[in-house]
């Protein structure tokens, strides 16, 4: 009987690591490394509503170019990197965060979704899983893949209902 005992318990044993060790990738809503899509090395992630990304860009003096560069729908989408910009977002429910990931919209766009908008993750924080963008992407209007907003205004509140947008 002791001997049974003594292989059910290596057999949970060794049970119980395989679940310790999932990756990240493997956690509900995290993102991962999906392949590579205009030349970019990509992500898909999940987004829990349709929204509108943002063309925006640099560091020091954040510059908008509009904020409604095209629609992305809710589901699993490839993201290209992530980055802080000098602007965030609340949502009702006291959502708020200052990162976003560059990715193409739906019809053809370029621009930048706000991590509130993901699936997983925290308030302030990065996306899980997702890939930071290298030094400088995103500083000028001409970094690699943007195109002119295709809503030419900067409206305040922006076009998915912000509750509030600073400027840090």
């Amino acid at each position: 009987m002791r001997k049974r005992g003594s292989i059910l318990a290596v057999l949970f044993a060794v049970l119980g690591s395989m679940v310790v060790t999932t990756t990240p990738a493997q956690a509900a809503g995290s993102c991962y490394a999906s392949g590579t899509h205009y030349g970019y090395s990509t992500y898909t992630c999940n987004i829990y509503r349709t929204n509108h990304p943002w063309s925006m860009y640099g560091s020091a003096n954040l510059h908008l170019e509009g904020n409604v560069v095209g629609v992305l729908g809710a589901g699993n989408s490839w993201f290209v990197c992530q980055r802080r910009f000098g602007i965030t977002l609340e949502y009702g429910g006291g959502v708020v965060n200052d990162w976003f990931a560059y990715t193409l919209t739906d019809n053809g766009y370029w621009g930048w979704v706000s991590a509130t908008h993901f699936s997983a993750g925290g308030n302030m924080e990065a996306v899980p899983g997702l890939g930071y963008c290298p030094g400088g992407f995103g500083d000028s209007s001409t970094y690699p893949g943007n195109s002119p907003a295709i809503g030419g205004v900067l409206r305040l509140p922006g076009p998915d209902n912000e509750v509030s947008i600073s400027y840090n």
